[in-house]
């Protein structure tokens, strides 16, 4: 399995969307992300996929960015966490830090139970993941007052339906972090078959991530398609 990397770009305006991650990820039975054998339970991975969009110029006003999959065949994706990465020190560092500091206090309690509830019950991979989820919560934007934030949304994209998570960046945050900015999403493959028959057009697109800069919301949105095929182990 190799991760691989989709662009959209507009040379005569320096805005650009990049999306990148694993093309052929591998889906469970929704038991085996409760086994409490090791040999089983290691059969869970989590996927990471990155969008990063650049821009020039000032940003004013909302940004989004879509990061949706296709609802086909046999299989569902379940997204788990939602992070904005930036590199620190950023311009207001400080408040920042202490922002970040409140956000890991309040999910610690909640990381340490399900930790110690895994452990307990025999799900390595599941305490696992929620190590994963704390490593990039350290690496995320904090979760200021106005800050960004996420929802799970839908839509159709040549004829199939689509879920996923969309990101609002409010324009301050994007000063912070500067004219490149990056986030991610963390995943997993569900095996789903249909109860009838699918009736989805042939040929489904891959991974889909959107982007409108607020600064411009008359004109057309970034849109870059990454291949994926999910085959059951």
């Amino acid at each position: 399995m190799v991760s691989r990397w989709a662009r959209w770009s507009d040379d005569s305006d320096g805005f650009w969307l990049e999306v990148f991650g694993e093309t052929a990820p591998l889906p469970v039975p929704l038991e085996g992300l409760f086994s409490t054998g090791s040999r089983r339970a290691a059969q869970c991975p989590a996927y990471l996929y990155v969008w990063t969009f650049g821009y020039t110029g000032r940003v004013r006003g909302n940004t989004s960015v879509t990061l949706l999959f296709p609802s086909v065949a046999e299989w569902r994706c379940k997204d788990v966490q939602a992070v904005v990465y930036h590199l620190p020190p950023v311009q207001e560092e400080r408040k920042w830090r202490n922002a970040l500091a409140e956000d890991v206090q309040a999910i610690k309690p909640v990381l340490e139970v399900a930790g110690e509830a895994t452990a307990a019950a025999g799900f390595p991979v599941l305490g696992g993941l929620a190590a994963v989820m704390a490593h990039l919560k350290l690496r995320s934007a904090p979760l200021q007052k106005g800050g960004w934030y996420v929802k799970r949304t839908h839509g159709k994209h040549e004829g199939v339906l689509y879920q996923g998570v969309e990101w609002v960046l409010p324009a301050r945050l994007l000063r912070q972090i500067g004219t490149r900015v990056t986030g991610a999403l963390l995943v997993q493959f569900i095996e789903a078959a249909p109860a009838q028959e699918d009736t989805s057009p042939a040929g489904a697109p891959g991974i889909v991530v959107r982007a409108r800069l607020g600064r411009r919301p008359e004109s057309p949105e970034a849109r870059a398609v990454l291949p994926l095929s999910v085959t059951a182990q």
